[in-house]
């Protein structure tokens, strides 16, 4: 879902682009030609011949741009969600979400997405159209600044064409979520430089800017990121905090911005390259982790929903029953991943737009499977040792107790933890080497054969 936060003062800049994992791509919009656009149509020229120069990217082309007022945009964004994500995807992208413990049960994760949108969005550059949307209600202190960080977004797309990262592809989030990362902290990191010019300092030389973004963004006086469960906030502003991080860290290795533009031209592929300097550098590819519905419930289920988590939904799944700390130690051995969302067969029948349309039964008697592959690590011996797996299957431990451990222990073979949750079902962890299994709501009837299979290399 497009969402845009605030930089750092002076000037407070909603963010409104694409952000990736969580919702809809940005929305292609016609601008009005009612408005009196001209004074904000020159300052946008004006801002991308200056952040031609600080990015060292020539402008192919003049961006093209218009202004529209907050509920044009707003209902574009709404017309474009419809057109690009079939029906039903967005509820299924959520539930997921809830079976991991990511969010409350009783969340519409579908109007809170929009709720946040709408409190957030601001101008826009649309890879689609190629084109700059200037927001009208934006104070004039705040339009050179917004413009900068979507006029680097313009510059990105006319060297790099961005737009074939910015759309929603099941099953492929946590790459996507990376590529946006470059491309939000590309447009954060250049946008600060645009502010510093006049004070003749750069990004690369503030020691702190990171952190320093980060608190301005996470203070940020919007009430609804300030009250939305923590995954989310964390999945949206992960792409600017993370992605400055790093972005920071090739400007500062590099000549000027070369080390950014080779981020952008061959993008990191997982959260985890995003996340450590060393696994970007030695561009550790995740590993796969095949599609496949156990044996022992293809019959009844099927698919309905998938994809990767990678180390940032690793994190976020930790992080409710630990402190940060140990959440990111647990998560940071993770080598890939796939969740898979299964639903009752005939449960999901399909819609006119390719999408489907749920059965009111469907949701209720769901089952998710979510199997991590651990790297290995060396032991003293220079053997391949299983300790990430350990501590990463410990920690989800820890989650499971933590939600289910009021229930009573299920005996299934092969798990480390299982906990019955009610209606014939068991959430358990199991693990086997380096393959960890975390699923919730399985048929106690099938529990064993399930953890059989999905542990199997």
């Amino acid at each position: 879902m497009g969402c845009r936060q605030r930089p750092p003062p002076p000037t407070t800049t909603p963010l409104a682009d694409v952000v990736a994992d969580v919702g809809a791509p940005t929305v292609a919009v016609t601008p009005t030609a009612a408005e009196p656009a001209s004074p904000l149509l020159d300052l946008a020229a004006e801002t991308a011949t200056a952040m031609a120069r600080i990015r060292g990217l020539s402008l192919e082309h003049e961006v093209r741009r218009g202004v529209m007022s907050r509920d044009a945009i707003i209902a574009r964004l709404r017309e474009k969600t419809a057109r690009e994500y079939p029906a039903g995807e967005i509820v299924l992208e959520g539930e997921l979400y809830k079976r991991l413990g990511l969010l409350p049960e009783a969340m519409d994760y579908e109007r809170t997405m929009f709720e946040l949108l709408e409190e957030q969005v601001a101008g826009f550059y649309d890879p689609d159209e190629q084109t700059l949307y200037i927001a009208e209600w934006l104070p004039a202190a705040a339009q050179p600044v917004t413009m900068a960080h979507e006029i680097t977004h313009a510059l990105q797309d006319q060297h790099f064409h961005i737009g074939r990262y910015t759309h929603h592809v099941r099953g492929n989030g946590d790459a996507q979520t990376a590529a946006m990362a470059v491309i939000e902290g590309d447009a954060t990191a250049a946008m600060l430089d645009f502010m510093l010019v006049p004070m003749g300092r750069h990004t690369r030389d503030m020691p702190d800017v990171t952190s320093m973004v980060a608190s301005q963004l996470q203070g940020a006086d919007q009430l609804r990121l300030r009250e939305a469960p923590r995954a989310l906030r964390e999945t949206l502003l992960f792409p600017y905090i993370a992605g400055l991080g790093m972005c920071v860290r090739a400007l500062r290795a590099g000549d000027a911005y070369s080390g950014v533009d080779a981020l952008l031209a061959t993008p990191p592929q997982s959260t985890e390259q995003v996340l450590h300097e060393a696994k970007l550098a030695a561009r550790e590819g995740p590993v796969a982790v095949p599609l496949r519905v156990p044996p022992a419930l293809a019959g009844e289920y099927e698919v309905a929903y998938h994809d990767v988590l990678g180390e940032l939904g690793a994190r976020l799944h930790f992080y409710s029953a630990m402190p940060d700390a140990r959440a990111h130690t647990a998560a940071q051995g993770w080598g890939g991943d796939h969740a898979v969302l299964l639903v009752p067969r005939g449960t999901m029948p399909a819609a006119g737009d390719g999408g489907v349309t749920l059965a009111t039964n469907a949701l209720p008697r769901d089952v998710l499977l979510w199997t991590v592959v651990l790297d290995p690590v060396a032991d003293a011996h220079g053997l391949a040792a299983d300790r990430e797996a350990v501590e990463f299957a410990e920690a989800a431990v820890t989650v499971l107790m933590s939600r289910h451990g009021a229930r009573p222990a299920a005996a299934v073979a092969g798990t480390m933890a299982a906990r019955d949750v009610g209606d014939g079902r068991v959430s358990l962890v199991a693990r086997t080497g380096r393959r960890v299994l975390v699923a919730e709501r399985v048929p106690r009837a099938a529990a064993a054969a399930v953890v059989r299979s999905a542990l199997a290399e």
